[in-house]
């Protein structure tokens, strides 16, 4: 009774940082995909199943079925995803209990700042931006984590399926997975490698990797056999020094400033350097030459997972929310420097740093978060204006409007100005990009999607580029259609 309520408290102290972090996705939002969702679920569904994500297409076919769809409700389903989210920290922390020690309530400060960070980082914002998504990442990654237990446990085959479940949903997860049983194989054999130490890392490859592997391994098999259509992105070896120099260049954005999510101070380069610092001081002090050797070897390697998804596509494509296993590379390096530190004069310095990283990361996630608040806000704005001139046309000539082109002027960026915190999807617009859908939605209208006219974009628009939203150079109108040039 008593170790289930020490149970019950860890996880409401960690459900409480990721609700702080969070709760600004708790309201209703959106990004492009989560309106393509909004209006084309069906289409969405089997597209997830030729990534390979099938529970994921499932979860959603059985919602579908009885009239819901993930992308009417995205606050209730990031609510859940958080929920979800805390329970795979408690599942990590569990499996890391043996060789932690929760003796002081500094200590405890320290170890939830650390395991907190795990999801709790601005580039893990992008997966809650897709809010018709969200709950299949914290399904993912809940398989995944019961899949670290039963790992640790020496549960080999239990962990292959739950990774294997866990890559189903999405598959990041097992490459989350493989970074933090790393760390744990790491501790657990004392810094030491031996033959048992080989054995678990290779176990780890084949349990985490190869559940992936399957998952991605069965899209071949399905679409050979005529089931599934060929995936956009597909797995591939494609352009491998390209790649591997893409990944590199990523990398070291990631280091400087989070991919502009971050202030360009380069935090995460000397919070890495730190804390390889201090575990590297104490191997020194204990002239552990094997251990040095080993803990380099482990950074390279989780640095390395981190992209191995990427390099497993023939096009390669770095998003926040495959990457963003970054900083779960990061928090373990920090776990690893703080379990090392106890045995140095630097403990209280580190469980500051810890502290510290994970404050500075909640106040950024609120600053994407709220960015995210203000981009929706606009979207919405100058959706209603347009609209607002449809109906003062419609009610000038009689003339009711049911079709709709677009197009976009000569240098329509992918995210507002006044939005400071944005890369790839984490704060893009959607106007520009599926203004069709988002006029649809917004107004609650079908206006039929039609191709710009040739002859007005010619008369009205060709050339020229606009800053602001300005309604009688933007919009034209020809009998039943409107055209809309989006600056």
């Amino acid at each position: 009774m008593k170790r289930k309520k020490e149970l019950f408290y860890q996880f409401l102290i960690d459900y409480i940082i990721l609700f702080i972090t969070w709760c600004g996705m708790f309201r209703r939002s959106f990004n492009c995909d989560t309106l393509f969702h909004y209006v084309h679920p069906e289409i969405d569904i089997i597209g997830r199943c030729e990534g390979g994500r099938y529970l994921s297409g499932l979860m959603d076919y059985i919602l579908y079925q009885f009239g819901l769809t993930t992308a009417d409700h995205t606050g209730i389903t990031v609510f859940l995803t958080v929920f979800l989210l805390a329970v795979s920290i408690l599942l990590v922390q569990i499996s890391f209990a043996p060789l932690i020690k929760y003796d002081s309530i500094f200590r405890k400060a320290a170890y939830h700042a650390v395991f907190a960070l795990v999801f709790s980082n601005v580039l893990f914002s992008e997966s809650l931006m897709f809010g018709e998504c969200s709950l299949m990442f914290g399904l993912g990654y809940l398989f995944a984590s019961i899949g670290i237990l039963f790992f640790v446990r020496e549960k080999y085959w239990r962990a292959f399926l739950l990774f294997l479940c866990s890559a189903m949903e999405y598959q990041v997860s097992v490459t989350y997975a493989a970074i933090i049983l790393s760390a744990w194989i790491f501790l657990e054999n004392g810094y030491k490698i031996t033959l048992r130490t080989v054995k678990q890392e290779l176990i780890c490859g084949f349990t985490a990797f190869g559940a992936g592997l399957v998952d991605m391994k069965s899209i071949d098999v399905l679409v050979s056999l005529g089931i599934l259509r060929a995936a956009e992105k597909a797995p591939g070896l494609g352009n491998i020094p390209e790649k591997i120099n893409i990944c590199l260049k990523d990398f070291v954005c990631l280091l400087q400033n989070s991919r502009g999510l971050m202030p360009k101070v380069w935090l995460p380069l000397l919070l890495l350097l730190f804390a390889a610092g201090i575990t590297l001081l104490k191997f020194i002090k204990d002239r552990d030459k094997m251990a040095i050797l080993y803990y380099c070897l482990l950074i390279a390697a989780m640095s390395a997972m981190v992209y191995i998804l990427p390099m497993a596509q023939k096009y390669i494509s770095p998003y926040p929310r495959i990457i963003w296993v970054f900083y779960v590379m990061q928090a373990m390096a920090l776990l690893i420097a703080f379990q090392t530190s106890q045995e140095l004069a630097w403990e209280k310095i580190t469980g500051y740093a810890c502290c510290g990283y994970l404050a500075v990361q909640i106040m950024f996630c609120h600053f994407i978060v709220t960015n995210h608040m203000v981009s929706n806000t606009l979207d919405k704005t100058y959706t209603m204006m347009f609209y607002e001139e449809v109906q003062k046309y419609e009610a000038e000539t009689g003339i009711t409007v049911r079709k709709l082109g677009v197009a976009n002027d000569t240098n329509c960026p992918q995210s507002y100005d006044n939005v400071y915190y944005k890369t790839d999807q984490i704060n893009e617009r959607a106007l520009g990009t599926v203004t069709n859908t988002l006029v649809n939605v917004v107004t609650e209208r079908n206006f039929e999607k039609v191709p710009m006219d040739e002859n007005i974009y010619q008369t009205y628009f060709a050339g020229k580029n606009w800053d602001f939203f300005n309604a009688s150079e933007q919009i034209v109108f020809d009998g039943d259609t409107a055209y809309w040039i989006i600056f």
